[in-house]
């Protein structure tokens, strides 16, 4: 997308690829917001939509962003028994299959010029539905990082 010089605009996207312990299935679950970003005080809200689609608990395996570990997200999480929370290494995105997810969708974007910001938003929506539906692709991803699931943990 061509901008004036000195303008950054750009299209904020969280996901979850999420694998069902007991059974293997994937999952890819994504938001994408060009109005405003995703910070520490949208994320709480996304997490909790994603526990709803789910219906079930979650782990969440997360690198170190500042949204994912300050003290809005902490606090969040602390009443929250449904979920736990495994930090990667610090500077490993090759151990994260989001990352292997979101360099698959700029590989897709990167040859296309995008008329607005509202039409990078609809292709990135509209690639990512398509994604959802190649449980190999999603699969893919996990694989490339060697996640292994493993049952929630108990808290006894």
């Amino acid at each position: 997308m061509a901008t004036r010089r000195g303008r950054r605009e750009r299209a904020n996207t969280v996901g979850w690829l999420c694998v069902h312990p007991a059974t293997g299935a994937v999952k890819l679950f994504h938001t994408v917001r060009t109005r405003s970003s995703i910070t520490a005080a949208v994320l709480p809200a996304l997490l909790d939509r994603l526990h709803r689609g789910l219906q079930g608990p979650v782990v969440l395996i997360w690198d170190n962003h500042s949204s994912h570990s300050g003290k809005k997200m902490t606090a969040h999480l602390a009443g929250r028994d449904w979920v736990r929370v495994v930090f990667l290494p610090r500077y490993a995105p090759e151990l994260n299959p989001v990352e292997t997810l979101w360099a698959h969708l700029k590989r897709v974007l990167r040859s296309r010029l995008f008329r607005s910001l509202e039409e990078l938003e609809q292709v990135i929506n509209a690639h990512l539905r398509l994604v959802r539906k190649r449980t190999d692709l999603l699969r893919g991803f996990i694989d490339s990082v060697g996640l292994e699931p493993s049952p929630f943990p108990s808290t006894a």
